[in-house]
């Protein structure tokens, strides 16, 4: 004999068909979730390098380049028909883009009537190596013996032998001519000279 069904026991059994089960056998446990996703995802990028520290600098304050220039020559000529051993003392400014104006002093001796000169002027140095230079100059020259003082223009040109950033030695020629002259106008010599920069 079948018992009948109570209206209860029917909600019952409809519930249990219907709930979810509580494992999903198509789900991975939360474990194994995580390592798959750790998996798929892009490596993260290395961390970047340490920042190094500021490095001391060992060349001491930057100083601007030596624009003074104090110079002694030596040189030889002739003049009033006379070999004369010259010597002479210069001061020298650095006016940029290799100009420097200059005020040059000499002795000329070893011969009657002795003469000294006075001669301010401009040089050039050229930006390459072994500097060569040219310059013009004015000079006024105060002779002894009775004889007149005379005026005079000249230039020079020659080669800086050596130099370093506070000392050069040159090597030139220099040509002048006297001014309200009649004979004996023009004159060419050597020149030597060494200077220190400051």
């Amino acid at each position: 004999m079948t018992r009948p069904l109570d209206l209860a026991s029917c909600l019952a059994a409809l519930c249990l068909l219907l709930a979810p089960s509580p494992v999903s056998s198509q789900a991975p446990p939360p474990e194994e979730a995580r390592d798959i996703a750790l998996e798929q995802a892009p490596p993260a990028p290395p961390p970047p390098p340490p920042a190094e520290p500021p490095r001391p600098d060992l060349r001491g304050p930057v100083l601007d380049p030596p624009r003074w220039r104090l110079g002694v020559s030596l040189g030889a000529g002739n003049s009033y028909g006379h070999s004369y051993v010259m010597f002479g003392g210069l001061v020298g400014y650095d006016l940029g883009l290799g100009f420097e104006a200059f005020f040059n002093g000499q002795f000329w001796g070893g011969a009657n009537p002795n003469m000294a000169k006075l001669a301010p002027g401009l040089n050039w140095y050229a930006p390459i190596p072994y500097r060569p230079y040219v310059g013009v100059y004015y000079a006024r020259w105060l002779i002894g013996g009775g004889l007149s003082d005379e005026n005079a223009v000249g230039g020079r040109f020659g080669v800086t032998i050596a130099s370093t950033p506070n000392a050069t030695f040159s090597a030139g020629m220099v040509y002048e001519r006297i001014l309200d002259c009649s004979v004996q106008c023009d004159a060419f010599w050597p020149e030597l000279s060494f200077g220190f920069r400051f």
